[in-house]
């Protein structure tokens, strides 16, 4: 804090912020220095489920994808290009709009997600995941 004299002799306090502003920009650094440090060092591991329930129905709609990318909807072989044609041809006369995905679990979460969110363009309306039951 300065002390200054102003016109009518009377003293004039001011705040020096320039300390304060240095803090504040160290501190905003090292959050963005150890914040990424943070993410990387929680390893996840996603559980077995242990309420996995077999789907009976056969006229369910379901999607594979191995590890690989390779796409089979209903054991037939579809391109990543064509799903979401053979999805609309196959929700084309049912009322129904379910399907079970099975995904591999080395298959990237980003492409699991894409997956979704082609089934869902398609007009998809309920996404079931087949998952492994726990032993």
């Amino acid at each position: 804090m300065t002390f200054d004299h102003d016109e009518a002799g009377g003293l004039r306090s001011d705040i020096n912020v320039t300390p304060l502003v240095d803090v504040m920009l160290v501190l905003l650094v090292i959050f963005m220095v150890v914040t990424p440090l943070i993410h990387q060092e929680l390893p996840i591991e996603l559980p077995l489920s242990r309420s996995s329930q077999e789907a009976t129905d056969p006229g369910h709609v379901h999607l594979t994808a191995a590890a690989d990318g390779t796409l089979r909807l209903n054991d037939e072989a579809v391109a990543r290009a064509d799903l979401d044609t053979a999805l609309r041809s196959l929700y084309a006369g049912s009322d129904d709009h379910t399907i079970f995905l099975q995904a591999d679990g080395k298959l990237p979460y980003a492409a699991v997600v894409d997956l979704m969110d082609a089934c869902r363009e398609a007009g998809v309306e309920r996404i079931g995941v087949i998952t492994r039951p726990a032993s």
